[in-house]
């Protein structure tokens, strides 16, 4: 790829909205882009433009290439290197945004010099040009794809250079652990103190950890954005089907008056507010002597017990002594969204107030599978906890090539501890520690190749 180029893109989403914007980059990128900028029918020069740099310029995108016609009326930006996103000139068209015009302009562009941009070039530019790390490049990718507040907090941290501070701290330590053992190498037969065996092996193993609890931290954040586990429970005929059926939109579960109907938990994924949901619905939760319906209850209480959120049902149409079942089912209810369903056909015994003084702290929908009622609160609700329903900060997010390089960094760290063990010379160490820092210094992009660049960058999306 020919970094000097000058690249072309639409860099708003698909669609119609009140701006699309085309984005430049390259060394030609003011002459390029002046060529049709006009106002009052007068060619705006690239010194004029040069001097009114970063200021929005309202102006006329003209056809100069064919017959002057009018494209567009719009805001125009121009930005001199070095101080820029990607450390070269930059210009920006703020178009009115409709697709067909995007379209007329870019191609106006890529038939004056520029070429189309691939994906994640711009960001990939930046990076070449030693505006932002590799890890802060990732995330970018990372920001502009998170599905929940989770991930998009996590994305952030690593944008704003929390791990590649960490990396780089952790290279920093590794090096000086290196040239430590080194200098006791060369300088052995000096009147020199070094730190003992046991303290350096100490040293390592610490940063063998922390490595280690980065892998952890960032396997259980994957498990907690690649699907939340939502759970329907309670007991016997109270609606967990019905519900199922209603978030799903269809009949996916069986309905009978029965209960017991179901006997195994059915489980559907779906999306709510662009979170990727496994919904699971279970088997009733009662006394029974029937061998496999106990199984099933077995396996609905296991389910429930490692979802993300759980939905305990009730059904209020019953008449029912709540103060008696809040007791008994109290364990069961406090970690559990309560839904109150079949609200529109409710028995008298129902009382939502009675309720919150009972259970207080646990959130009540009330809800009829059959009118909808409810079903608007109850989504919003699910929408806040999954989006929000765990804290960043204990957690850290890391691509398949950052795991890949801390994976082999923890390998090399435990030979060199197992070599410091059996007392092997300081040369074999050294070369285990050495493995580590290369690896460390990969994560952050200080040593890198083409390829990896290649296969980084083309998942982004074009124009950014």
């Amino acid at each position: 790829m020919n970094h000097a180029a000058t690249i072309a893109a639409i860099s708003t989403a698909p669609g119609m909205g009140a701006i699309g914007i085309l984005r430049v980059t390259g060394p030609k990128t003011l002459s390029i882009s002046s060529q049709f900028l006009f106002r009052n029918n007068q060619q705006l020069s690239i010194d004029w433009i040069t001097n009114h740099s970063r200021r929005s310029i309202y102006c006329d995108f003209t056809n100069s290439l064919d017959d002057n016609s009018l494209i567009d009326k719009i805001i125009f930006i121009y930005y001199s290197s070095p101080n820029t996103f990607t450390g070269e000139e930059i210009a920006e068209f703020h178009f009115h945004g409709n697709p067909i015009l995007l379209r007329q302009g870019l191609e106006l562009l890529l038939r004056a010099g520029a070429r189309p941009a691939e994906p994640g070039e711009f960001t990939k530019r930046a990076f070449l040009n030693g505006k932002m790390d590799l890890t802060e490049a990732e995330a970018i990718g990372r920001l502009i794809h998170s599905r929940s507040r989770f991930e998009l907090e996590l994305a952030q941290k690593n944008l704003f250079g929390e791990l590649s501070r960490l990396t780089s701290k952790l290279r920093s330590e590794m090096v000086g652990i290196k040239a430590e053992c080194e200098a006791e190498i060369d300088f052995s037969t000096e009147d020199l103190t070094y730190e003992s065996l046991e303290e350096r092996r100490e040293r390592i193993n610490r940063i063998r950890k922390l490595c280690e609890k980065l892998l952890d931290s960032s396997n259980r954040a994957d498990t907690l954005i690649g699907r939340s586990k939502v759970v329907l429970f309670g007991e016997p005929n109270v609606g967990k089907s019905s519900l199922m059926n209603l978030l799903i939109g269809r009949n996916r579960s069986i309905i009978s008056d029965i209960p017991g109907t179901t006997r195994d938990y059915i489980t559907e994924d779906l999306n709510i507010a662009g979170i990727p949901i496994q919904l699971v619905d279970t088997a009733g939760i009662r006394e029974t002597q029937d061998t496999i319906e106990k199984l099933g209850i077995e396996q609905s209480l296991r389910e429930a017990n490692n979802a993300n959120l759980k939905l305990f049902l009730i059904d209020t149409s019953q008449k029912i002594d709540w103060a008696e079942y809040i007791e008994k089912n109290r364990t069961l209810m406090e970690s559990a969204i309560l839904i109150a369903n079949k609200i529109d056909i409710r028995d008298t015994s129902w009382d939502r107030i009675h309720w919150d003084k009972l259970l207080p702290g646990v959130s009540i929908i009330s809800l009829s599978c059959v009118t909808g009622q409810g079903l608007t609160e109850l989504i919003q609700l699910l929408e806040n906890r999954l989006s929000g329903s765990e804290s960043t900060e204990e957690f850290v997010i890391l691509e398949d090539r950052q795991k890949f390089h801390f994976k082999a960094i923890v390998e090399s760290l435990k030979k060199a501890e197992e070599l410091m063990l059996v007392e092997a010379p300081a040369e074999i160490v050294i070369k285990e520690i050495d493995e580590a820092v290369r690896e460390i210094g990969a994560v952050n992009g200080v040593i890198t190749t083409e390829e990896v660049l290649g296969r980084i960058f083309s998942v982004f999306c074009v124009g950014k």
